[in-house]
């Protein structure tokens, strides 16, 4: 018996390693994985992937029936079931958002977890605030600045199928090739479909769930054929811009204020011709402020010209980072914000409120 118990001992030993390894190798995968390598060797040796999306209403998933239904969410399902891939995701998305916006809320985050890759989603908001030339700038600044916190990661661009201005789209496809990121062109897959429009989108702008589907199937069709020519990862070569290379600043400090009450973060004012002003260095400027559905208009002078009039209504409450304007001149400037007393709400009996937090500049 006492021999029996002996050769028992290291017989069970040998058994619990190996039932150990198995449960190991059969066991669900987490998300730690060698941030050594880059996004198609870890798709290749079966590691997690860790992906960031920065972008406007399309880059989250806007439109879909149903949560899994966003082209994030059929991509990540894609990955799973034919190849066993898992993928995280991390979001720096917001509706009506465009690149300058992006831009900022990258450059505000405090935590950079690793990211293998990386998808850029604008250009239909950003042609309703900037020129061309504008866009190509701040979304290059925007790339740059996500490969400077990501440098081995890949970055795909994505060219939202509801874009109209060829311009805008070209631009994207410009910065994609100078950058070595891959460009999927959501706009003649969305025509060559045997899809109407209606049929791939809620209102013609936001795709459904059968819209997502075919980006996630673009996306990861180029993922693919990617792997297949060995492609290797977006780098960062020279600017293509010549003034894109800009880091954000925020200018929380007024000059001058009447009408306007510090409440809530924010100075508020609904009364017709409150003004605040702010003094700035720079040939760029946006502002912080409160979107929200009792938002108002608010009219924008820099050094007495009237650039713009913004619009600070929304069907909710958002913080937001809108662009004014590009181009100014060296030195020193002078923005005014004067309250309209007008609003776009549905309701028109709404008091219309305007709420700045601070001025944005390079």
């Amino acid at each position: 018996m006492k021999t029996n118990a002996k050769s028992f001992i290291p017989f069970a030993a040998i058994a619990t390693i190996l039932l150990i390894s198995y449960i190991l190798q059969k066991g669900p995968k987490t998300y730690g994985s060698d941030d050594s390598i880059n996004v198609y060797q870890k798709f290749q040796s079966g590691q997690p992937i860790q992906y960031l999306v920065i972008g406007d209403s399309i880059g989250r998933g806007s439109g879909a029936e149903k949560p899994n239904l966003t082209w994030f969410k059929q991509l990540e399902n894609k990955m799973n079931d034919a190849n066993d891939i898992p993928l995280h995701g991390d979001y720096v998305v917001q509706s009506g958002s465009t690149a300058f916006e992006g831009l900022f809320k990258l450059s505000k985050r405090r935590e950079h977890d690793h990211k293998d890759l990386i998808f850029f989603v604008f250009g239909e908001n950003d042609r309703k605030y900037m020129n061309v030339d504008d866009f190509t700038m701040t979304y290059e600044a925007l790339m740059r600045k996500a490969k400077r916190l990501h440098p081995n990661a890949e970055l795909f661009t994505i060219t939202e199928s509801s874009l109209k201005y060829e311009e805008f789209a070209s631009a994207i496809g410009l910065l994609s090739k100078h950058y070595g990121a891959t460009n999927v062109d959501m706009r003649p897959i969305f025509k060559e479909s045997g899809y109407s429009e209606k049929q791939l989108t809620r209102d013609l702008i936001h795709p459904n769930g059968l819209g997502y589907k075919l980006y996630a199937d673009a996306i990861y069709e180029r993922f693919l054929d990617n792997i297949k020519r060995e492609k290797a990862v977006a780098g960062l070569p020279s600017k293509m811009h010549a003034r894109s290379g800009f880091e954000l600043s925020e200018i929380d400090h007024y000059e001058k204020m009447s009408g306007f009450r510090p409440r809530g973060g924010y100075f508020t004012s609904s009364e017709k011709g409150s003004v605040i002003e702010y003094n700035f260095k720079g040939s760029m400027l946006g502002v912080k402020l409160l979107r929200s559905p009792d938002g108002g208009e608010v009219n924008v002078w820099i050094d007495g010209n009237e650039i713009t009039t913004l619009n600070t209504w929304w069907p909710f409450a958002r913080e937001r980072y809108l662009f004014v304007t590009n181009g100014l001149r060296p030195g020193s400037h002078t923005v005014r914000f004067e309250v309209t007393g007008r609003t776009k709400a549905m309701e028109l009996t709404t008091i219309p409120y305007v709420r700045i937090a601070s001025i944005i500049t390079d």
